[in-house]
């Protein structure tokens, strides 16, 4: 079948005041994976929650297999055949991933009433058999299963709706490195029965590795589309920003200086492992591993959310943190990995997210100073270059590089001499990750000393003076500023030490 199953026609979508889509066409063949790309805020997530009927269009017309559709909401999206797998699972922890797939579902219910277990069981375990997931036992509760085994209950559940459309919004977001190729074998599997794949990510390397078809678009209109042989990372990067991104990584232009501000000697990670390290002022020491390397571990030692032996050595003197609040008190700060559940409190403004490390600070015999904190997030929005009307906007309404701006500038506002980031630029795309990057190099180049933990390899590489490779607790290799290639890198944390080896 050369038709395509889905065409989305001249789709515009006005909101008050906002006009987030304009003209936008789009094409979809059975069996296809389509990737769909463009900086935050470009319209993309505006035109899926179109395709599967969170909104309708201002003016426009979708077609499926041939027949112009409406949809009225998400499930009668589902029951027409598009459906949605989002970045952050729609499951029920303490029910059976059979249980998940056909909640709510009237043809499993017989009669008097009852469910028919046998006949719902049978067919969960089908559709998980038929995308590969035939280690998953559907009568599991959910909250046994791991990440990977999640998406494909998602995925099973997308299918009993029989899609012949499947959105797939940064499917690889919450999976381990070591997880994605198993999501890519799912959605090959996806592919070789016709089921027609948007692709929706960030990642440049997955498009190429898994997307026959790319379209871009920039400030709600539609750029392009592209076979993907047809272009390469730059000719994207180009068409999502609408200039070229030169040098992603900033160059240091001064060394970081050889006052130690962090020693951890000996610090516990387990019964059984401890890691030892200096951080020294103004340097970005990156920390690599694989999941469960312990990168995660050390993070939350050194910010007090988990407790351990060890000693922990600030400015020359033994501390003690056993909470977050006494690792502020030694300026230590934070930006954890998931900016929506540990970052930001998304109803509330930029203002209120930026002032709250600081609240103490910034009252006056315990009422709010509104005057400095208002000067305060003034001074952080034009810093980290937030874009928003105001301090007073939600953050939910935000870009992903945008909150992530927040996250970092509440820290900020702290005045700490060392900031761990981790993840800094999971979720967003490569314009804010280049103004990320910037962030990062410059804070360095004043003078704070920064903890970078990332599972992005060319991140890690490119910003790093130091590289600190983990491999199940231990520190086991340590790279100076290019030095390290990927492959090295990846070899180092996925094996032990050879006889010898350099710790």
């Amino acid at each position: 079948m050369r038709h395509p199953v889905l065409t989305m026609e001249g789709i515009n979508k006005e909101f008050p005041g906002v006009k987030a889509l304009s003209d936008v066409s789009f094409e979809l063949y059975p069996g296809e994976v389509h990737a769909l790309m463009g900086e935050n805020g470009a319209g993309k997530s505006t035109l899926m929650k179109i395709l599967s009927g969170v909104y309708s269009p201002t003016q426009g017309t979708i077609r499926l297999k041939g027949k112009e559709v409406t949809f009225g909401n998400p499930l009668d999206a589902q029951r027409q055949g598009v459906s949605i797998i989002h970045q952050e699972f729609n499951l029920f922890s303490n029910l059976t991933a059979a249980e998940n797939i056909f909640i709510d579902r009237p043809e499993m219910v017989g009669r008097f009433g009852r469910i028919q277990w046998s006949k719902m069981y049978d067919e969960a375990q089908r559709l998980v058999d038929s995308i590969g997931g035939g280690e998953i036992d559907v009568r599991k509760e959910v909250r046994h299963l791991g990440v990977h085994s999640q998406q494909v209950i998602e995925i099973a559940k997308a299918l009993s709706f029989k899609a012949d459309v499947l959105i797939m919004d940064e499917p690889s977001a919450a999976l381990p490195e070591n997880e994605v190729k198993k999501m890519f074998d799912v959605v090959n599997r996806l592919r070789a029965q016709g089921v027609a794949i948007v692709y929706v990510s960030h990642r440049m390397k997955e498009i190429f590795e898994i997307a026959d078809k790319v379209t871009v678009l920039r400030d709600g209109a539609k750029i392009d589309t592209r076979g993907i042989e047809e272009v390469t990372e730059q000719n994207l990067i180009q068409m999502m920003v609408g200039k070229e991104v030169g040098q992603l990584y900033p160059v240091r232009e001064q060394k970081h200086g050889q006052e130690v501000v962090l020693k951890v000697e000996q610090l516990s990670l387990d019964s059984a492992h401890r890691v030892s390290f200096e951080l020294r002022k103004g340097e970005i020491l990156g920390l690599f591993g694989v999941p469960g390397s312990g990168t995660h571990t050390i993070a939350e030692r050194l910010f007090g959310l988990r407790r351990g032996t060890g000693d922990i050595i600030v400015h020359g003197t033994a501390v003690k943190i056993s909470s977050p609040s006494q690792a502020k008190a030694k300026k230590i700060a934070y930006v954890p990995p998931d900016r929506h559940r540990q970052g930001i409190i998304k109803p509330m403004s930029i203002r209120q997210n930026l002032s709250l490390p600081m609240l103490p600070q910034l009252s006056k015999y315990t009422v709010l100073d509104e005057a400095r904190i208002k000067e305060m997030s003034g001074e952080y929005m034009e810093k980290l270059r937030i874009k928003a009307p105001s301090d007073g906007q939600s953050v939910d309404f935000l870009s992903g590089g945008n909150q992530q701006k927040v996250v970092i500038g509440k820290w900020l506002a702290a005045n700490p001499d060392i900031l761990i980031l981790e993840e800094p630029t999971r979720g967003v795309d490569v314009g804010a990750k280049a103004e990320i990057y910037n962030i990062i190099h410059q804070l360095a180049q004043e003078g704070l000393s920064i903890l970078l933990i990332s599972s992005e390899m060319p991140e890690v590489i490119g910003l790093s003076d130091r590289i600190l490779v983990l491999y199940k607790g231990t520190i086991v290799h340590e790279f100076a500023h290019g030095e390290a290639d990927q492959e090295q890198l990846l070899q180092r944390a996925s094996h032990p030490l050879p006889e010898g080896g350099l710790l």
